[in-house]
């Protein structure tokens, strides 16, 4: 892939064009002629030879060495030796006896070849210097600059870079953009928080590459990070009008992404609005997601409905279950107690558990012989055995600190 690199494989400043006071000997003049006619045939190996054999022939501070050193770099290059073709450039840089333009493009292919290595920030060394001395940057230029920012985590840098190649680039008709520039000036907006600026470069990259599933996906998203669940729908169901996305899938994801980003309102939300424009299904599976949504975002009321909700289309006796424990965290005792004997009426996968919590909300209301009647039933189960025993041993205490307070008053 590094072979890419290359200028037209080992390009050089043609001889010619150095002045007489910077001229090259007649013979490295020659030999550099010829070795570059045999490295245009991919005889690397022997090029490679006759360029060290040739290198302590010359003056040490000379622009024969510093052109034979560039040579060696390239061939180096060619055989993917990239850490010595590195040496080999910087090393005829530091000569300090090539052109200024020849410089920059020397400097420009030691850049590439750190970047191409991962090594960004020395290569953002040599880039600097490189695109300042750029009459008129080509776009490719000017967002190569952006990306060796971006991989260094100057974002910020980045951002103009990445714009001023976008722009430059000509209209969809005539020239149409590079797919991961766009991906590189989003990215950039998601690094800084930008979320408005990332929001229209994804809706300008859909009118390029509507096809792809994951910018519908990244759009919705960033709708719902704004709380802006109205665009983010709206953005699915345009998705969905094309074919784009599977509709069900990607609700689903969206809202999962909201609670792990610490926003479950904008999932529950999101979720609500696809039930009213019968984008999803009100079933099981959906219902528990909008009641956990709810809870999580500790909307208390809202979350024991939408468990009343997921009772009804369920049949069991979870979701009541789950209503009781919001009114346990309420302290809304009568209402904890009704919740759970809804429960124990249905079929419950833990029932031991639910007569435990039905015992504790009956004795915090003082309803001691009812409460040492349902842990007494619940001591049945193993897993809550022990728990049981422990609330009856607070119950006989409550009970007595309630009969002695009742007989001192």
């Amino acid at each position: 892939m590094l072979r890419k690199l290359l200028p037209l494989l080992f390009l050089l400043l043609p001889l010619c064009a150095f002045s007489a006071a910077d001229s090259v000997s007649s013979k490295t003049y020659k030999e550099l002629t010829e070795i570059q006619e045999i490295m245009g045939q991919g005889k690397t190996g022997e090029a490679f030879s006759r360029l060290n054999t040739l290198l302590p022939e010359v003056e040490e501070d000379s622009l024969d060495k510093a052109l034979i050193l560039q040579t060696l770099g390239y061939v180096e290059m060619a055989r993917e030796n990239f850490p010595q073709a590195i040496r080999h450039l910087k090393a005829c840089l530091a000569l300090n006896r090539l052109p200024q333009k020849v410089t920059y493009n020397v400097g420009y292919m030691v850049a590439q070849l750190y970047a191409a290595q991962g090594e960004y920030r020395q290569a953002l060394e040599f880039a600097e210097d490189w695109f300042r001395g750029l009459e008129a940057p080509q776009p490719s230029q000017t967002i190569f600059m952006a990306n060796i920012y971006a991989q260094t985590g100057q974002y910020e840098k980045s951002v103009p870079y990445a714009e001023k190649a976008i722009a430059a680039s000509g209209n969809f008709q005539e020239n149409k953009p590079q797919e991961s520039w766009y991906q590189l000036l989003a990215a950039n907006y998601f690094e800084l928080k930008r979320y408005r600026k990332a929001a229209s470069t994804l809706a300008r990259m859909l009118e390029f590459w509507p096809d792809n599933a994951g910018y519908w996906e990244q759009l919705a998203g960033v709708y719902v990070t704004l709380d802006d669940e109205k665009m983010a729908l709206a953005t699915l169901k345009s998705a969905f009008a094309g074919n784009y996305l599977a509709k069900e899938s990607t609700i689903k994801s969206l809202i999962q992404l909201s609670v792990a980003q610490g926003i479950p309102e904008h999932g529950a939300r999101l979720l609500e609005r696809s039930f009213e424009q019968e984008l999803l299904p009100q079933n099981e599976d959906y219902l528990k997601m909008l009641a956990q949504a709810y809870a999580a975002a500790r909307e208390r009321d809202k979350a024991i409905d939408a468990y009343r909700r997921l009772a009804q289309a369920a049949g069991g006796g979870e979701a009541w279950v789950a209503i009781s424990n919001i009114h346990v965290e309420k302290g809304e005792w009568p209402q904890a107690e009704q919740a759970l004997r809804s429960a124990l009426e249905k079929k419950l996968e833990s029932p031991g558990k639910a007569r435990l919590l039905l015992g504790i909300a009956q004795i915090e209301q003082g309803k001691f012989a009812e409460g040492r009647d349902s842990l007494q039933k619940a001591r049945a189960e193993p897993k809550v055995a022990a728990s049981a025993n422990r609330w009856l041993k607070y119950a006989e205490d409550m009970q007595r600190q309630a009969e002695w307070l009742a007989q001192n008053r």
